[in-house]
């Protein structure tokens, strides 16, 4: 389903046109959000799995999938709003919120400044908070910011290149150089520190994590625990950013089924999360 709506929220963020796929007619709505670089079919099988007991709608992020790109560079405050837009347009508010990394971004923001379009959140790996820099990684990223200072110099002083044809195939990350006309958003949204907003967190909160996520650490998942009050967290043996891919789907299933059913044992998926198939 697309939703062609093309006029302005209130605080002024067009309204970019979300497709999206639904699985499941009963219970709760559950709305999930992919991770940068991806789109909704990242999250199909975990979807479809989350469907059997629940409502799940599964949204390309504008400028992903099929869902265009802003006009303007958005930073994660206006996705959120956008969601919050959607949620209004489909008549499913409150509902569970789950985000995947860039996603978990926009469910913090979300359900920070929208809480009553929100009963609960999942993150899952989710970014938003700025990595702890001690010994080798703080050398590192010392290092890396005196070369593209030291190149952007040479390049205005003598109108070369340096940046452009040394210093970024190098250094820059591969969501960096794969990012095309959503780079300057990429940017933005990965020098963005959440904290404030993940404080304002009332929703209830399930964080779950791979234990070998390099992306967005375990620290972060611990981080994001201390800052939630109403919060938990399961860490996945063995999993890695994208802990629902594959049989991991399962897993992760269950383990989202059991916090929805903790929230209202007499609900419609009461049931659910036992022996998810």
């Amino acid at each position: 389903m697309v939703t062609m709506t093309q006029s302005e929220t209130q605080s002024g963020v067009q309204l970019v046109p979300i497709n999206s796929v639904r699985y499941g007619k009963k219970g709760d709505v559950v709305l999930m959000m992919h991770g940068w670089g991806v789109n909704l079919d990242s999250m199909r099988i975990l979807g479809e799995l989350l469907g059997k007991w629940n409502q799940v709608i599964i949204v390309d992020m504008p400028g992903f999938g099929k869902s265009p790109k802003p006009d303007a560079d958005w930073d994660t405050i206006q996705y959120a709003e956008r969601m919050a837009k959607y949620i209004d347009e489909e008549n499913i508010s409150p509902a569970h919120i789950v985000g995947h990394s860039f996603g978990g971004r926009v469910a913090i923001r979300l359900a920070s400044r929208f809480p009553e379009k929100v009963k609960s959140v999942v993150l899952i790996n989710g970014a938003g908070l700025q990595r702890k820099m001690t010994g080798k990684r703080k050398f590192k990223s010392l290092r890396t910011k005196f070369l593209s200072k030291s190149c952007k110099a040479l390049d205005s002083m003598f109108g070369t290149k340096t940046y452009q044809n040394w210093y970024t195939p190098r250094f820059a990350s591969a969501d960096y150089l794969n990012a095309g006309p959503m780079r300057n958003i990429m940017v933005k949204s990965v020098t963005e520190d959440v904290t404030p907003d993940a404080l304002k967190v009332t929703a209830p909160t399930f964080l779950l994590w791979g234990e070998k996520d390099d992306e967005t650490p375990v620290e972060f998942g611990e981080r994001f625990h201390s800052l939630i009050k109403n919060s938990q967290l399961i860490v996945m043996p063995g999993k890695d950013h994208f802990p629902f891919m594959d049989e991991g789907a399962h897993v992760c299933a269950s383990y989202i089924l059991k916090f929805f059913r903790s929230l209202d044992p007499t609900a419609s998926n009461a049931g659910a999360g036992e022996g998810v198939k």
